[in-house]
């Protein structure tokens, strides 16, 4: 494409959004959710893509103290297409349902697996403190699924972190909650999958 007053040729930056799917349930309410922001992002020109985090092959978090710079992590497993994501992408959508108040196991092995995205180390002066070394702001985008009679504030503690960790401003969040057992049966919920596509045309502009 050429800028029609100089003739320069010019470049349109392509945005990236990733959806990270945190259920087991594929076609479920997380999966048709997360799908939707995508969707509503892809109709603004985003460049999109999903992780399903049950796919993968993720160790947990050690807790081994040790610094694995320049490396995010000591483990060589499939967190790095986690990690490629939040390098690339302008946007990160995690959804997850809801289990025992808080986010999946898919889920937190992967976000236990951030730790080292802000290690406490030294610095060079001598003190400790947390370095980031994600350095790509991003937007965030939480969904999460539950029962009608589950809560959400303690799920919400946790991604708070996750996002936090991860360089991500959290600017949207659906809590979801329904009474049916239908796998995916948010679909039928227009209202719903409207506003989760809507949220993928905001977080584009």
């Amino acid at each position: 494409m050429s800028d029609p007053e100089t003739g320069d040729e010019t470049v349109k930056k392509t945005i990236k959004v990733c959806g990270i799917i945190g259920s087991p349930k594929k076609n479920g309410n997380v999966d048709l959710l997360v799908s939707q922001v995508l969707k509503g992002a892809n109709s603004q020109g985003a460049e999109t893509h999903k992780i399903y985090l049950n796919d993968l092959h993720i160790k947990p978090c050690q807790s081994c103290g040790i610094d694995p710079y320049p490396k995010y992590c000591l483990f060589d497993d499939d967190m790095k297409s986690v990690y490629a994501a939040f390098e690339s992408c302008e946007a990160i959508a995690l959804g997850s349902p809801v289990y025992f108040d808080t986010v999946s196991a898919q889920a937190k092995l992967m976000i236990d697996r951030c730790n080292c995205l802000m290690p406490y180390v030294q610095q060079s002066n001598g003190t400790y403190d947390f370095e980031r070394r994600i350095r790509r702001r991003k937007k965030g985008v939480f969904l999460a699924v539950a029962g009608t009679d589950q809560e959400f504030d303690t799920i919400l503690t946790t991604v708070k972190g996750f996002f936090s960790w991860s360089n991500a401003e959290l600017v949207e969040t659906i809590l979801y909650a329904h009474d049916d057992d239908e796998l995916g049966g948010v679909k039928k919920d227009e209202k719903q999958m409207n506003h989760a596509f809507e949220i993928g045309v905001r977080i584009m502009k």
